[in-house]
């Protein structure tokens, strides 16, 4: 039998426990990687058309804004039914509470059957020395895949975003930032983000 003093002890630490738990569901990933840890990421880029001037890509999920690619070098290998791509791309939007833009530089790799694409994947380091805003010095990285079988295409994303502590002034209160999300969602239609 557990005397009182030892159960009060266990419902105290079993409480503890779950509060942490709770705390660590609850707490913005935003506000823990301002202290210097990765944020995971993950969402969808929506297809070609669906941000900007009609010639960006829209995100949501962890990213909330609008991507393009700047440059795209192809390296096609159709003997080996291969494609290999590189180039640079920007995304200005939100992370959460934190808001601004980055660059990436990317290198996309595809399986073609012919005219067919099997399967790709593309691979985003940031360049953190192009980071503007709360994204300023940020690192990290994220890939992405095409779903292709599908009408209109999209692209999940993964990966991580390890943030500058105090970095640019672009840090926003979740109110303002879900507005400001859904400001630039809405005008993602129509005109750059």
């Amino acid at each position: 039998m557990v005397s009182a003093g030892r159960s009060r002890d266990l419902r105290r630490a079993a409480a503890t426990v779950l509060a942490a738990a709770l705390l660590a569901i609850l707490v913005p990933a935003s506000a823990l990687a301002g202290g210097q840890g990765a944020t995971v990421v993950r969402g969808i880029q929506h297809e070609y058309g669906s941000c900007g001037d009609a010639d960006g890509y829209a995100m949501d999920g962890a990213l909330v804004g609008c991507w393009w690619v700047d440059t795209f070098e192809v390296k096609p290998m159709p003997a080996q039914g291969t494609m290999l791509a590189t180039g640079r791309e920007h995304f200005v939007g939100c992370l959460g509470t934190v808001c601004g833009s980055f660059e990436t530089t990317y290198t996309y790799t595809a399986r073609f059957d012919g005219q067919t694409e099997l399967h790709d994947r593309c691979h985003h380091p940031l360049d953190p020395s192009k980071g503007t805003g709360g994204f300023t010095g940020a690192r990290g990285e994220l890939s992405f895949t095409d779903v292709i079988d599908s009408q209109p295409f999209f692209y999940p994303y993964w990966g991580n975003i390890q943030l500058v502590a105090g970095a640019g002034a672009s840090t926003v209160s979740a109110p303002a930032a879900a507005g400001r999300a859904a400001t630039t969602a809405a005008a993602a239609v129509s005109a750059p983000c």
